[in-house]
């Protein structure tokens, strides 16, 4: 096993919010809820999730939650804190707004970046594409004068192309051409992986998927990072 760039040994629970709750007075209450776990009810690591769990109308007040709850909460959070970010493999645009959330809410002004452990990249492709997700990171990094790969990147494996990309991992970090030694978790993200496949069960169900956990777990082990089961949490 390659040694592991982080402090942190496993993840025991991986906790996602969604970031704005379409009408509510109050958009961000599922995030001040989050924030205010203490003791086995706060997750090891918490994601305020400005993808899947928000509406697409409403990720630019998420943006703008997670950095208003976490400048004023996130000091007294025990966990570590990753916000899931948009990113899509095939959508430029949806990488661009993504990069721009991330430069928002790390913005040392905003006074949330500093509470921030990295950002949950999800629906990644090949390596190709881990490595402009990493680029957008030391972007970040360099315009608002943070330490290159004081962010760390997580990434959700939600395609074929993602679950093979994992292979290339290690010949990859270390190159000085990125920053991919910033990885920290390889997640696994069942439900979008068999969409990805084209999958199905003679029960609706979802498969098991034995062989996406079991490379994720290798992949991460081989890395130095940590794996995270989706739905199951098996691992």
């Amino acid at each position: 096993m390659t040694e592991r760039r982080h402090d942190r040994e496993f993840v025991r629970t991986f906790f996602t919010s969604p970031t704005a709750v379409e009408g509510e007075d109050d958009s961000a209450k599922m995030l001040r809820r989050a924030a205010g776990l203490r003791g086995m009810q706060a997750p090891d690591v918490w994601v305020p999730d400005n993808e899947d769990a928000t509406a697409p109308s409403m990720r630019d007040e998420g943006a703008e939650n997670i950095i208003e709850v976490i400048s004023e909460h996130g000091s007294e959070f025990p966990g570590e804190i990753h916000p899931r970010m948009v990113w899509h493999r095939d959508s430029p645009e949806t990488r661009y707004q993504g990069f721009q959330h991330m430069l928002d809410i790390t913005d040392p002004e905003r006074g949330a970046v500093e509470h921030i452990d990295g950002f949950v990249i999800p629906e990644v492709g090949g390596i190709d594409d881990w490595k402009k997700a990493d680029e957008c990171f030391t972007i970040v990094e360099h315009e608002h004068g943070l330490d290159e790969g004081s962010l760390a990147m997580s990434v959700i494996i939600e395609s074929g192309e993602a679950e093979l990309a994992m292979c290339d991992l290690r010949d990859e970090m270390g190159k000085p051409s990125n920053n991919l030694e910033r990885l920290f978790l390889l997640v696994d993200g069942e439900v979008d992986y068999t969409k990805d496949m084209r999958a199905m069960t003679p029960t609706g169900e979802l498969p098991a998927w034995p062989e996406l956990r079991h490379n994720t777990s290798r992949g991460a082990s081989a890395a130095g990072c940590i794996a995270v089961d989706g739905p199951y949490d098996d691992i």
